[in-house]
Protein backbone atom coordinates (compact mmCIF):
# COMPACT_ATOMS: atom_id res chain seq x y z
CA UNK A 1 0.00 0.00 0.00
CA UNK A 2 0.85 3.61 -0.87
CA UNK A 3 -0.10 5.99 1.77
CA UNK A 4 -0.05 9.78 0.25
CA UNK A 5 -0.97 12.57 3.13
CA UNK A 6 -0.03 15.00 5.27
CA UNK A 7 2.23 15.59 8.46
CA UNK A 8 1.62 19.41 8.79
CA UNK A 9 -0.16 18.32 12.73
CA UNK A 10 2.83 16.68 13.48
CA UNK A 11 4.90 19.50 13.21
CA UNK A 12 4.54 21.32 16.09
CA UNK A 13 5.97 24.31 16.71
CA UNK A 14 6.37 24.49 12.75
CA UNK A 15 6.33 27.66 10.82
CA UNK A 16 2.70 26.94 9.08
CA UNK A 17 3.89 28.47 5.07
CA UNK A 18 6.70 25.58 5.85
CA UNK A 19 3.90 22.95 7.24
CA UNK A 20 1.01 22.99 4.79
CA UNK A 21 2.15 20.98 2.25
CA UNK A 22 5.21 18.35 3.74
CA UNK A 23 3.73 15.57 1.54
CA UNK A 24 4.99 11.66 2.96
CA UNK A 25 4.49 8.88 1.01
CA UNK A 26 4.50 5.06 2.19
CA UNK A 27 4.64 2.24 0.78
CA UNK A 28 4.46 -1.09 3.36
CA UNK A 29 3.23 -3.94 0.48
CA UNK A 30 6.90 -5.31 0.12
CA UNK A 31 6.24 -8.23 2.66
CA UNK A 32 9.41 -8.99 4.62
CA UNK A 33 11.83 -7.03 2.34
CA UNK A 34 13.71 -4.10 4.00
CA UNK A 35 12.49 -0.75 4.63
CA UNK A 36 14.45 1.94 3.60
CA UNK A 37 14.05 5.75 3.86
CA UNK A 38 13.89 8.44 0.84
CA UNK A 39 14.21 11.94 1.09
CA UNK A 40 14.99 14.56 -1.73
CA UNK A 41 14.17 18.15 -3.32
CA UNK A 42 12.72 18.42 -6.67
CA UNK A 43 15.09 16.02 -8.55
CA UNK A 44 13.38 13.20 -6.47
CA UNK A 45 10.03 15.07 -6.34
CA UNK A 46 9.67 13.85 -10.30
CA UNK A 47 9.03 10.15 -8.73
CA UNK A 48 5.76 12.16 -6.98
CA UNK A 49 4.86 13.99 -9.56
CA UNK A 50 4.78 10.64 -11.85
CA UNK A 51 3.21 8.60 -9.54
CA UNK A 52 6.08 5.77 -10.47
CA UNK A 53 8.07 4.20 -7.74
CA UNK A 54 9.18 1.69 -10.04
CA UNK A 55 11.97 -1.01 -8.64
CA UNK A 56 11.48 0.86 -5.11
CA UNK A 57 8.27 -0.97 -4.29
CA UNK A 58 11.11 -4.40 -3.85
CA UNK A 59 11.26 -2.24 -0.27
CA UNK A 60 9.02 -1.49 1.84
CA UNK A 61 9.83 2.53 2.09
CA UNK A 62 9.08 5.93 3.00
CA UNK A 63 9.37 8.60 0.54
CA UNK A 64 9.35 12.14 0.84
CA UNK A 65 10.56 14.64 -1.75
CA UNK A 66 9.54 18.35 -2.42
CA UNK A 67 10.39 21.03 -4.64
CA UNK A 68 12.63 23.85 -3.78
CA UNK A 69 13.70 21.81 -0.59
CA UNK A 70 17.30 22.40 1.20
CA UNK A 71 18.72 20.37 3.57
CA UNK A 72 19.62 22.55 6.47
CA UNK A 73 17.92 25.94 5.67
CA UNK A 74 14.58 26.93 5.04
CA UNK A 75 14.12 27.17 1.07
CA UNK A 76 12.80 29.37 -1.04
CA UNK A 77 8.82 29.75 -2.39
CA UNK A 78 8.08 26.77 -5.18
CA UNK A 79 5.96 26.84 -7.98
CA UNK A 80 3.70 24.22 -5.73
CA UNK A 81 2.99 27.44 -3.32
CA UNK A 82 4.92 26.64 -0.56
CA UNK A 83 8.05 26.09 1.05
CA UNK A 84 8.85 23.08 2.06
CA UNK A 85 10.48 21.72 5.18
CA UNK A 86 14.11 21.04 5.12
CA UNK A 87 15.13 17.81 4.35
CA UNK A 88 16.55 17.86 8.51
CA UNK A 89 13.41 18.37 9.61
CA UNK A 90 11.73 15.87 7.47
CA UNK A 91 14.51 13.36 9.35
CA UNK A 92 13.08 14.60 12.55
CA UNK A 93 9.71 14.57 12.13
CA UNK A 94 9.55 11.07 11.07
CA UNK A 95 12.37 9.83 13.32
CA UNK A 96 12.44 6.16 13.79
CA UNK A 97 10.77 5.61 10.33
CA UNK A 98 13.64 5.26 8.23
CA UNK A 99 14.67 1.75 8.10
CA UNK A 100 18.17 0.22 7.20
CA UNK A 101 18.84 2.34 4.88
CA UNK A 102 18.13 6.58 4.13
CA UNK A 103 18.70 7.71 0.87
CA UNK A 104 19.57 11.51 0.39
CA UNK A 105 19.18 13.01 -3.19
CA UNK A 106 19.34 16.66 -2.01
CA UNK A 107 21.66 20.09 -2.65
CA UNK A 108 20.16 20.81 -5.63
CA UNK A 109 19.10 24.13 -3.51
CA UNK A 110 21.42 24.40 -1.38
CA UNK A 111 23.94 27.62 -0.89
CA UNK A 112 27.25 25.89 -2.20
CA UNK A 113 28.85 27.74 1.02
CA UNK A 114 26.65 25.18 3.25
CA UNK A 115 26.27 22.04 1.95
CA UNK A 116 29.39 20.36 4.20
CA UNK A 117 27.07 21.97 7.18
CA UNK A 118 24.19 20.27 5.89
CA UNK A 119 25.92 16.57 5.06
CA UNK A 120 27.18 17.18 8.45
CA UNK A 121 23.97 17.63 10.23
CA UNK A 122 22.14 14.70 8.48
CA UNK A 123 25.24 12.36 9.19
CA UNK A 124 24.81 13.33 13.01
CA UNK A 125 20.77 13.19 13.19
CA UNK A 126 21.42 9.87 11.91
CA UNK A 127 23.48 8.50 14.35
CA UNK A 128 21.11 9.57 16.95
CA UNK A 129 18.63 8.13 15.29
CA UNK A 130 20.10 4.82 14.88
CA UNK A 131 19.61 4.30 11.08
CA UNK A 132 22.46 1.94 10.28
CA UNK A 133 23.67 3.65 6.90
CA UNK A 134 23.16 6.50 4.89
CA UNK A 135 23.14 6.48 1.09
CA UNK A 136 23.94 9.76 -0.91
CA UNK A 137 23.51 10.35 -4.93
CA UNK A 138 25.89 12.68 -6.36
CA UNK A 139 24.42 15.49 -8.12
CA UNK A 140 25.08 15.56 -11.91
CA UNK A 141 26.63 17.98 -13.08
CA UNK A 142 27.09 17.26 -16.96
CA UNK A 143 24.90 19.49 -19.79
CA UNK A 144 23.23 20.69 -16.29
CA UNK A 145 22.28 24.63 -16.48
CA UNK A 146 20.10 24.88 -13.33
CA UNK A 147 20.73 27.29 -10.93
CA UNK A 148 19.27 27.25 -7.50
CA UNK A 149 16.83 30.23 -7.40
CA UNK A 150 17.91 32.25 -5.43
CA UNK A 151 21.76 31.95 -7.75
CA UNK A 152 23.21 30.10 -4.82
CA UNK A 153 24.28 27.10 -6.60
CA UNK A 154 25.09 25.75 -10.13
CA UNK A 155 26.64 22.99 -11.61
CA UNK A 156 30.38 24.38 -10.24
CA UNK A 157 28.93 24.41 -6.90
CA UNK A 158 28.03 20.91 -7.50
CA UNK A 159 30.87 19.52 -8.33
CA UNK A 160 32.00 20.98 -4.58
CA UNK A 161 29.56 18.95 -3.08
CA UNK A 162 30.08 15.53 -4.82
CA UNK A 163 33.83 16.38 -4.05
CA UNK A 164 32.42 16.70 0.11
CA UNK A 165 30.21 13.75 -0.12
CA UNK A 166 33.73 11.53 -1.50
CA UNK A 167 35.62 12.84 1.27
CA UNK A 168 33.20 12.38 3.91
CA UNK A 169 32.62 9.15 3.08
CA UNK A 170 36.26 8.54 3.70
CA UNK A 171 35.90 10.03 7.01
CA UNK A 172 32.80 7.71 8.48
CA UNK A 173 34.29 4.44 7.31
CA UNK A 174 31.57 3.29 5.01
CA UNK A 175 28.47 4.88 7.12
CA UNK A 176 28.16 7.43 4.96
CA UNK A 177 27.43 5.79 1.00
CA UNK A 178 28.16 7.59 -2.31
CA UNK A 179 26.17 6.14 -4.84
CA UNK A 180 27.10 7.71 -8.59
CA UNK A 181 24.20 9.18 -9.60
CA UNK A 182 26.30 11.38 -11.21
CA UNK A 183 28.34 9.40 -13.16
CA UNK A 184 25.22 6.80 -14.08
CA UNK A 185 23.19 9.42 -15.80
CA UNK A 186 26.00 10.86 -17.58
CA UNK A 187 24.94 10.65 -21.28
CA UNK A 188 21.79 9.67 -20.47
CA UNK A 189 19.55 13.14 -21.92
CA UNK A 190 16.45 11.75 -22.40
CA UNK A 191 16.24 11.35 -18.37
CA UNK A 192 16.05 14.90 -17.65
CA UNK A 193 14.49 18.48 -18.74
CA UNK A 194 16.02 21.03 -20.23
CA UNK A 195 17.93 22.33 -17.01
CA UNK A 196 19.93 18.85 -16.64
CA UNK A 197 18.44 18.76 -13.36
CA UNK A 198 15.09 17.82 -12.91
CA UNK A 199 13.25 14.02 -14.53
CA UNK A 200 11.11 13.06 -17.22
CA UNK A 201 9.34 9.97 -17.28
CA UNK A 202 12.51 8.45 -18.92
CA UNK A 203 14.32 9.84 -15.85
CA UNK A 204 12.43 8.61 -13.31
CA UNK A 205 12.56 5.29 -14.52
CA UNK A 206 16.25 5.46 -14.95
CA UNK A 207 16.67 7.18 -10.81
CA UNK A 208 14.18 4.19 -9.29
CA UNK A 209 15.58 1.40 -11.04
CA UNK A 210 19.01 2.65 -10.06
CA UNK A 211 18.29 3.93 -6.25
CA UNK A 212 17.00 0.25 -5.64
CA UNK A 213 19.77 -0.79 -7.36
CA UNK A 214 22.12 0.53 -4.91
CA UNK A 215 20.70 -0.12 -2.34
CA UNK A 216 20.02 -3.73 -2.62
CA UNK A 217 24.59 -3.53 -2.77
CA UNK A 218 24.81 -1.40 0.53
CA UNK A 219 22.18 -3.84 2.22
CA UNK A 220 24.34 -6.66 0.71
CA UNK A 221 27.55 -4.99 2.59
CA UNK A 222 29.22 -3.72 -0.41
CA UNK A 223 30.72 -0.14 -0.26
CA UNK A 224 28.84 1.28 -3.77
CA UNK A 225 31.10 5.03 -2.75
CA UNK A 226 33.52 5.06 -5.41
CA UNK A 227 37.36 6.16 -5.21
CA UNK A 228 38.02 10.02 -4.71
CA UNK A 229 39.14 11.27 -7.59
CA UNK A 230 42.58 13.08 -8.08
CA UNK A 231 43.53 15.88 -6.13
CA UNK A 232 43.14 19.24 -8.25
CA UNK A 233 45.63 21.92 -6.77
CA UNK A 234 44.75 24.91 -5.36
CA UNK A 235 46.52 28.78 -5.58
CA UNK A 236 45.96 31.97 -5.34
CA UNK A 237 43.15 32.89 -7.22
CA UNK A 238 40.61 29.95 -6.56
CA UNK A 239 37.67 29.66 -4.70
CA UNK A 240 34.87 27.79 -3.43
CA UNK A 241 34.33 24.79 -1.05
CA UNK A 242 37.72 23.49 -0.88
CA UNK A 243 39.47 26.55 -0.55
CA UNK A 244 37.02 26.85 3.04
CA UNK A 245 38.18 23.28 4.08
CA UNK A 246 41.88 24.84 3.10
CA UNK A 247 41.09 27.85 5.45
CA UNK A 248 39.60 25.94 8.20
CA UNK A 249 42.17 23.33 8.08
CA UNK A 250 44.89 25.78 8.46
CA UNK A 251 43.32 27.37 11.57
CA UNK A 252 42.79 24.15 13.40
CA UNK A 253 46.35 23.71 12.93
CA UNK A 254 46.93 26.87 14.96
CA UNK A 255 47.53 29.17 12.00
CA UNK A 256 44.92 32.35 12.76
CA UNK A 257 46.67 34.72 9.92
CA UNK A 258 44.83 33.12 7.03
CA UNK A 259 41.64 36.09 6.42
CA UNK A 260 38.94 33.48 8.17
CA UNK A 261 36.89 30.80 6.13
CA UNK A 262 35.93 32.86 2.99
CA UNK A 263 36.38 30.56 0.40
CA UNK A 264 38.73 33.04 -1.48
CA UNK A 265 42.29 31.67 -1.65
CA UNK A 266 44.34 35.27 -1.47
CA UNK A 267 47.58 36.34 -0.06
CA UNK A 268 46.75 35.54 3.39
CA UNK A 269 45.68 31.94 2.60
CA UNK A 270 49.06 31.71 0.27
CA UNK A 271 51.13 32.80 3.60
CA UNK A 272 49.60 30.03 5.61
CA UNK A 273 50.07 27.35 3.41
CA UNK A 274 53.46 28.41 3.14
CA UNK A 275 54.21 28.27 7.10
CA UNK A 276 51.44 25.10 7.17
CA UNK A 277 54.20 23.80 4.59
CA UNK A 278 57.68 24.99 6.12
CA UNK A 279 56.20 23.64 9.89
CA UNK A 280 55.71 19.63 8.25
CA UNK A 281 58.57 19.68 5.98
CA UNK A 282 56.94 19.47 3.18
CA UNK A 283 58.32 21.86 -0.36
CA UNK A 284 57.37 25.40 0.32
CA UNK A 285 54.97 26.50 -2.51
CA UNK A 286 52.14 28.71 -1.09
CA UNK A 287 50.12 25.92 -2.92
CA UNK A 288 47.66 23.39 -1.92
CA UNK A 289 48.97 20.35 -4.29
CA UNK A 290 47.88 16.50 -3.36
CA UNK A 291 51.13 16.34 -0.66
CA UNK A 292 49.74 19.30 1.10
CA UNK A 293 46.15 18.18 1.01
CA UNK A 294 46.56 15.17 2.56
CA UNK A 295 48.86 16.61 5.47
CA UNK A 296 46.59 18.64 6.06
CA UNK A 297 43.35 16.36 6.23
CA UNK A 298 41.58 17.16 3.48
CA UNK A 299 41.77 14.60 0.98
CA UNK A 300 42.07 11.15 1.46
CA UNK A 301 43.38 9.43 -1.47
CA UNK A 302 41.64 6.03 -2.44
CA UNK A 303 43.08 5.32 -5.39
CA UNK A 304 44.26 7.64 -8.11
CA UNK A 305 43.23 5.24 -11.20
CA UNK A 306 39.27 7.30 -11.03
CA UNK A 307 37.28 8.90 -13.60
CA UNK A 308 36.65 11.96 -13.45
CA UNK A 309 32.97 11.31 -13.85
CA UNK A 310 32.07 10.80 -10.23
CA UNK A 311 32.32 15.00 -9.83
CA UNK A 312 32.64 16.57 -13.35
CA UNK A 313 31.10 14.37 -16.34
CA UNK A 314 31.46 16.59 -19.14
CA UNK A 315 31.81 20.60 -19.37
CA UNK A 316 28.27 21.54 -18.49
CA UNK A 317 26.49 23.19 -20.82
CA UNK A 318 26.93 27.50 -20.49
CA UNK A 319 23.35 28.70 -19.06
CA UNK A 320 20.98 30.20 -21.43
CA UNK A 321 20.79 33.74 -21.36
CA UNK A 322 17.54 34.01 -19.84
CA UNK A 323 17.80 34.51 -16.38
CA UNK A 324 16.84 31.54 -14.01
CA UNK A 325 13.26 31.59 -12.62
CA UNK A 326 12.97 32.84 -9.04
CA UNK A 327 10.75 30.02 -8.09
CA UNK A 328 11.90 26.01 -8.35
CA UNK A 329 11.08 24.30 -12.24
CA UNK A 330 7.37 23.30 -11.90
CA UNK A 331 6.34 19.46 -12.33
CA UNK A 332 5.86 18.37 -15.95
CA UNK A 333 3.67 20.36 -18.13
CA UNK A 334 2.46 18.71 -21.39
CA UNK A 335 -0.19 16.79 -21.57
CA UNK A 336 2.23 14.18 -23.47
CA UNK A 337 4.57 13.81 -20.27
CA UNK A 338 1.89 13.24 -17.67
CA UNK A 339 1.05 9.62 -16.71
CA UNK A 340 -2.50 9.04 -17.66
CA UNK A 341 -3.37 7.82 -13.67
CA UNK A 342 -2.49 11.69 -12.84
CA UNK A 343 -4.86 12.51 -14.41
CA UNK A 344 -7.70 10.60 -12.71
CA UNK A 345 -6.88 11.01 -9.69
CA UNK A 346 -9.82 13.72 -8.04
CA UNK A 347 -10.97 14.74 -4.76
CA UNK A 348 -14.05 12.66 -5.10
CA UNK A 349 -12.35 9.98 -5.35
CA UNK A 350 -9.53 10.47 -2.37
CA UNK A 351 -12.98 10.47 -0.18
CA UNK A 352 -12.56 7.66 0.63
CA UNK A 353 -9.42 5.36 -0.15
CA UNK A 354 -9.16 3.63 -3.52
CA UNK A 355 -6.77 1.60 -5.00
CA UNK A 356 -5.04 2.63 -8.59
CA UNK A 357 -2.98 0.06 -9.51
CA UNK A 358 -1.66 -1.00 -5.82
CA UNK A 359 -1.58 2.44 -4.62
CA UNK A 360 -4.03 3.77 -2.21
CA UNK A 361 -5.02 7.65 -1.55
CA UNK A 362 -5.58 8.87 1.85
CA UNK A 363 -7.07 12.21 1.97
CA UNK A 364 -7.83 13.97 5.74
CA UNK A 365 -8.68 17.26 3.95
CA UNK A 366 -12.37 18.44 5.18
CA UNK A 367 -13.88 21.05 2.75
CA UNK A 368 -11.84 22.76 0.11
CA UNK A 369 -8.66 21.75 -2.13
CA UNK A 370 -5.14 22.24 -2.14
CA UNK A 371 -3.95 21.34 -5.47
CA UNK A 372 -0.45 20.50 -6.69
CA UNK A 373 0.10 22.03 -9.30
CA UNK A 374 0.74 19.48 -12.61
CA UNK A 375 0.64 22.03 -15.11
CA UNK A 376 -3.37 22.31 -16.72
CA UNK A 377 -3.88 19.08 -14.47
CA UNK A 378 -3.97 19.21 -10.56
CA UNK A 379 -3.94 16.44 -8.01
CA UNK A 380 -5.64 17.05 -4.60
CA UNK A 381 -3.64 17.25 -1.76
CA UNK A 382 -4.31 16.94 2.04
CA UNK A 383 -3.96 19.34 5.24
CA UNK A 384 -3.72 17.19 8.16
CA UNK A 385 -1.72 14.60 9.66
CA UNK A 386 -1.32 11.94 7.20
CA UNK A 387 -3.56 8.50 7.84
CA UNK A 388 -0.42 6.40 7.84
CA UNK A 389 -0.38 2.50 8.40
CA UNK A 390 2.34 1.92 10.58
CA UNK A 391 4.92 -1.50 10.31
Amino acid sequence: MIVIGLAAAMLAGADRANADSSTTVVYDEAGDAPDIGLIGDSSLSGVRWYDDYGDLRKYNFVFDAESCRRTLETSCWSREQYRAETALRTMQRLSGEWGEVLVMMSGYNDPGYGFDDAVDAVIAEAKRQGIPRVMWLTLPTSEVSYEEPLHLANAETYRESNQFLLDTAAEHGGYLQVADWAGHSTGESSWFEYDGVHLTAEGVDGVTTFIADQVGRVLAGENVTPPAPPWVTLSEGDNGGRVARVQQALIDDGLTAVGGVDGAFGTQTAAGVRTFQRQRGLAVSGVVDRTTAIALGVYTPTTDAVSEAVTTGRAPATTTDASPSTTEASPPTTEATIPAKASTTTIERQTSPSPIGGIVIAPILAGGSALLALGIRRRARSHASRNRTHR
